[in-house]
């Protein structure tokens, strides 16, 4: 039964919610398209030799990434402008900036992602398009739908779904979330129980996740990401101790209080993604509620398939610890392994 676990978990410790995502703002002016292009060190030295982020290989960037970043206006592709920019981008970031000249008045503007055949699988590039102060669109591409298009004008539903699906995309994708969920469901117990947990769990990241997207509270990165892997590991181990003392209802009482905390931990780093793209403060808000409801959407998802198959599953007596050891391993893993990347 471990071995099972062991082999199950496996595939995903590589995979887990590390910082795969690459950023683009794009301002269409007249005929000229200015952009800067965010990228994660970690994923530019997957495909280059990147010694100093302050010195950083102009040509080599643009040969990589910039080349094959193809706008399009109304069908026709753009030029790009000499002048490349490369420039440190926090302490783990890399930003380039560059310009297009189209033949035309951007009204429309095509965008293939074509380095996203390079990356990682899984990478996403999130793209923030400002035609004007109050006209601005948000898209995603990844290796399967590397292209996308924006024009001047955009409705309310379609940035309402848009939002919606990254919001559930991101909660089935951030494996070590999904791992924080079903560790706090092992250990059973009564629907009123699990509603508690759920709901506590929901209410925290939905206050951090406001917090972090608005600007209020922005702690950094490399302090949030060992702290999420840190709370997997914790209840994994939580729910070790708890099962061999014999204690686990004493355990599901107070379940909701860890939850609550963790889940604080946890809004922080759901909430990178939108702070990222830099969106207008109306547009945020409104970002903000459809994001924050797919999440809880891929959460309802996830908790409804997992509560039956646990539920039968824990009548086997090894089950539960050697699932409760896997949590705590991946968590362990994750966490050695984003100290690492901090530093």
């Amino acid at each position: 039964m471990r071995g099972f676990f062991i082999l199950l978990f496996l595939p995903v410790a590589a995979l887990a919610h590390q910082s795969s995502i690459s950023y683009s703002e794009l301002s269409p002016r007249g005929r000229e398209v200015s952009a800067t292009l965010r990228f994660a060190l970690a994923d530019l030295r997957t495909q280059m030799k990147l010694e100093d982020s302050r010195a950083p290989p102009i040509p080599a960037l643009t040969r990589l990434v910039l080349e094959p970043f193809i706008l399009k206006a109304a069908g026709v592709s753009c030029a790009l402008q000499p002048g490349v920019i490369a420039e440190p981008d926090g302490e783990d970031g890399l930003a380039l900036h560059a310009r297009w000249a189209c033949p035309q008045d951007v009204e429309e503007l095509s965008v293939r992602v074509g380095f996203l055949e390079l990356f990682p699988p899984g990478h996403a590039h999130l793209s923030r398009i400002e035609f004007a102060p109050d006209e601005v669109s948000q898209r995603v591409a990844q290796r399967d739908e590397p292209s996308f298009e924006a024009r001047r004008t955009r409705s309310a539903s379609s940035a309402f779904r848009r939002f919606l699906l990254l919001g559930v995309e991101h909660i089935f994708t951030g494996y070590d979330h999904v791992a924080f969920l079903v560790g706090l469901l092992l250990l059973g117990g009564t629907i009123g129980e699990l509603v508690k947990i759920v709901t506590a769990f929901t209410v925290a990241h939905s206050i951090t996740l406001a917090l972090a997207a608005l600007e209020i509270v922005t702690p950094p990165a490399r302090a949030i990401e060992p702290l999420i892997a840190a709370s997997i590991m914790f209840v994994g181990l939580e729910n070790l101790w708890a099962l061999r003392r014999g204690s686990a209802q004493s355990a599901l009482r107070h379940r909701w209080a860890l939850s609550f905390a963790f889940g604080l931990v946890h809004g922080f780093g759901f909430a990178a993604v939108l702070r990222e793209l830099r969106l207008p403060r109306a547009a945020l808000t409104a970002g903000l509620v459809s994001f924050n409801f797919g999440v809880e959407c891929g959460q309802v998802c996830i908790v409804l398939a997992a509560l039956p198959l646990l539920s039968h599953l824990r009548r086997a007596p090894r089950f539960a610890p050697a699932a409760s050891a896997c949590v705590a391993g991946l968590g362990g893993l994750w966490l050695v392994n984003r100290l690492l990347l901090a530093h």
